[in-house]
């Protein structure tokens, strides 16, 4: 069972609603005000944020999903290694296969901050591919 005191049940939480494409579920895991940053650089900014990128992700992905590899806790943080896959939706788009790692803060039940690092020329040549 999950709390609110038990940041890898959160963010499993959150990656299971992910994963079943459950955006109001997923939504309500993380914080209005989550701040997100990728490979150290500020990201996202809101929850809406959040959920806009990820259903950017299904249109090019259907299939979408993430696998969580390995986690580790301390107190209110977890660091989570994971792996996204997706099959493309078009041709012309290179299948997703990222593997990365994530700190993650759970404050007063959702998560608030995430940490993402992976190798940045892989998901964003995905992610750009369509702009």
């Amino acid at each position: 069972m999950t709390t609110h005191s038990d940041p890898v049940g959160v963010y499993r939480a959150y990656i299971d609603a992910e994963n079943r494409q459950d955006s109001a579920t997923a939504a309500a895991l993380v914080s209005p005000s989550l701040r997100v940053e990728i490979n150290g650089r500020p990201a996202l900014s809101s929850a809406a944020e959040d959920q806009a990128a990820n259903a950017e992700l299904l249109r090019r992905y259907p299939d979408y999903r993430r696998d969580v590899l390995d986690t580790v806790a301390d107190g209110s943080r977890v660091a989570v290694r994971w792996r996204m896959a997706g099959t493309p939706a078009r041709a012309g788009l290179e299948p997703l296969d990222v593997h990365g790692c994530s700190a993650v803060r759970v404050q007063d039940g959702p998560i608030t901050h995430t940490f993402l690092y992976y190798q940045g020329a892989a998901l964003d040549a995905v992610l750009e591919a369509d702009s």
